[in-house]
Order: structure tokens, then sequence, then C-alpha cells
């Protein structure tokens, strides 16, 4: 009769097991990488949140800027603007 699946898997994480036990820097390197990745993820977060906070700051000021600029046109052109929205025309 075939082992089932459950088996099989605890054949090879025994192996795994015995493996790690023989080569004890392998399971170092493993625990290591481990830590080394969620640092990096961790760090890649934390810039991801000040570049986002900081174009969003960039952005506010911006639209304030332009708000400040389209408002100062439209009250020097107010003589004006008829003829000049029917050249956009």
């Amino acid at each position: 009769m075939n082992p089932g699946a459950v088996e099989e898997g605890a054949k090879v994480a025994s192996g795994v097991v015995e493996a790690l036990r023989a080569q004890p820097i392998a399971l170092a390197l493993i625990v290591m990488n481990v830590i080394f990745v969620g640092a990096v993820g961790a760090g890649a977060y934390g810039l991801n949140i000040r570049t986002t906070a900081r174009y969003e700051a960039q952005d506010r000021l911006i639209h304030k800027l332009l708000d400040q600029c389209v408002g100062s046109k439209s009250s020097l052109h107010t003589l004006d603007g008829d003829a000049h929205e029917s050249s956009h025309q």
C-alpha cells in the first residue's frame, strides 16, 4: 500500500531536521536570511511611508500655489476674460 501525503511529509520533515542537525551552519544561515528579509521588508515599508508623505506634502503645496496663481490671474483678467475665452474655442 502506498503511504499517504501526511506520511511522506513527515519523512521529508524528519530528513530536513536530521540534515540541519548534521549542519548547524545551514540552520544559522536560514535564520539569518529570515531576519534579513524581515529587516529589509520593514525598512522598505518605512521608506515607502516617508516617501508617500513627502509626495503628498509636495502635492498639497503645488495645489495651493496653483490655486493662488489661478485665483490671481482670474482677478486680473476679468475685463478681457470673454475675448480670451473665445480665442481658445
